[in-house]
Formats: structure tokens, sequence, C-alpha cells
């Protein structure tokens, strides 16, 4: 046993993350008018009988049934573009030079990629 859940499950928890996350937009974001317009079609409906082709968004809000409108906000963090960033990058041209630039380097902090 790998300490997975089973696909499904797994699969319908995210589906379930994603739902929250677009519920829980401000309402100044661009997709919240459109994600609270479904959640309403189908709160008109008592979230029985679909449309014959239902967009994606529905079917998530139909299968939580999440209102956007009563659920909580988050207020989202904006990065401007002026400021400094705190990361530097750097890719070395050889693996030899980056075998020894790491070791040289000095910060506590180090990450690789491929």
């Amino acid at each position: 046993h790998a300490n997975m859940l089973p696909f499904q499950q797994n699969l319908k928890n995210q589906c379930h993350h994603a739902t929250l996350g677009m519920a829980t937009l401000q309402t100044t974001h661009s997709l919240h008018k459109g994600i609270a317009t479904a959640y309403h079609c189908l709160a008109e409906r008592n979230f029985e009988g679909n449309k014959r082709h239902p967009p994606p968004i529905h079917k998530t809000f139909n299968e939580f049934k999440v209102n956007s409108t009563t659920t909580e906000t988050i207020q989202s963090v904006r990065h401007l573009s002026e400021l400094t960033r705190d990361v530097e990058t750097h890719i070395a041209e050889t693996k030899e030079r980056a075998y020894k630039e790491d070791e040289m380097a000095r910060e506590e902090l180090r990450a690789y990629s491929d």
C-alpha cells in the first residue's frame, strides 16, 4: 500500500479544492461574476436537471454545491513588478563549472533543478 487514496477519490478531492478556490475569489476578480452566475443558475433549479451540454464549472458547482456568495473571500497578495527580487538565479556554462561554483557558494539555501 503506497499510502495513497484511490484515483477517483483523489480526483474528487482535487475538484473540490478547485471549486472552493473559485468560490473564494474576490468580487473584483474577473471570474467572480461567471462563478456566481453558474451557482445561481443551478440553485434556481435546486441542483436538479442540467443543461444539455453543461460547462465544467456548472458540473463542479452542481457536484459540491458551494455558494460563492456565502463563502469567505480570500484577499489576494499582489507583487509589484518594480520590487527587487530576493532570489538570484544562475546557470553555469558547464557541469564542471557548476560543481566548482557549488563548492564556493556561501548561501545557506540553494535550490537545484534539471
